[in-house]
């Protein structure tokens, strides 16, 4: 009679192999599942860059499917304000420039 419990029923065969044992390394398989998929497609609205005030103030920086940026200010103890981002560069690959007083004036 054999001591102790068979949890899987399978009398031990298939566990996996414990760190060390000389079969795959220890890091072998980390960071394969946080690759992105190429073939992935964008949501929208897609979130473009975060701005924290502080731990109750943020403000999010969308774009839209058409092509339109937005900006998402979240304040402590007020509503949420949505405002359209007016008279944005964007650079030669279409992405936009988000300059440092671009963002000042925006979201204070």
């Amino acid at each position: 009679m054999v001591k102790g419990y068979d949890l899987f029923g399978d009398h031990g065969r298939n566990l996996p192999t414990p760190h060390g044992s000389g079969k795959t390394s220890m890091y072998a398989n980390m960071g394969k599942s946080c690759k992105p998929d190429p073939n992935r497609k964008r949501e929208y609205p897609h979130l473009y860059a975060v701005f924290c005030l502080d731990s109750h103030n943020t403000s999010y920086f969308y774009i839209r499917e058409d092509g339109t940026y937005y900006w998402l200010h979240c304040r402590k103890n007020k509503d949420d304000v949505e405002v359209d981002a007016d008279n944005i560069q964007i650079d030669l690959f279409g992405e936009p420039v988000l300059s440092n007083e671009f963002v000042l004036k925006a979201i204070l």
